[in-house]
This record gives C-alpha cells, structure tokens and sequence, in this order.
C-alpha cells in the first residue's frame, strides 16, 4: 500500500479504528468513538473511498479494514513461514 496523505482528523479516527473500536453516528453529521465526539460523516465516507473503513450495517456503524488496522501503533506485519 502506498503512503497515504491524511488529514489530522482522519489520523485521529484511524488510531481508534485501527484497535478495534468501532465508530457510530451520535447525532446529526456527528461520528463518535467510545463516546467522545471524534469527526463528521464527511471524513468517515473520506475513510471509506480510501478503503481504510468500512460501512456496516448495524451499530458500530463504521470499522476498520485490512489495510485500516494496519495504520495501528501496534501493527506487526506477518511474516511468510519459513516452513522447510
């Protein structure tokens, strides 16, 4: 994957859905994670096109992919087995 160029709060989501935490509309155009208000819907549909997040179909509304929770400050990559 290419080294994409993303916005401070699209860093601030990624962090949280590349743990595992799942993002939700509270109210309005407002997303939020673990209860904190965290962006709008606009950065999260952004999210979407890049293929880092996607839209599921009930609460959480909002997940991390693949190549979302790769983004995450714990990420190991996998490394092929070395089986003889």
């Amino acid at each position: 994957m290419t080294k994409l160029k993303l916005s401070p709060a699209q860093m601030k989501v990624m962090l949280w859905l590349s743990q595992g935490w799942g993002a939700r509309v509270s109210h309005g155009n407002a997303v939020e994670i673990n209860g904190e208000r965290i962006c709008n819907v606009d950065t999260m549909t952004v999210l979407v096109r890049l293929g880092l997040a996607e839209r599921e179909t009930r609460a959480p509304y909002w997940m991390a992919t693949a190549e979302g929770r790769k983004l995450g400050p714990n990420y190991v990559p996998e490394l092929p087995s070395s089986e003889p």
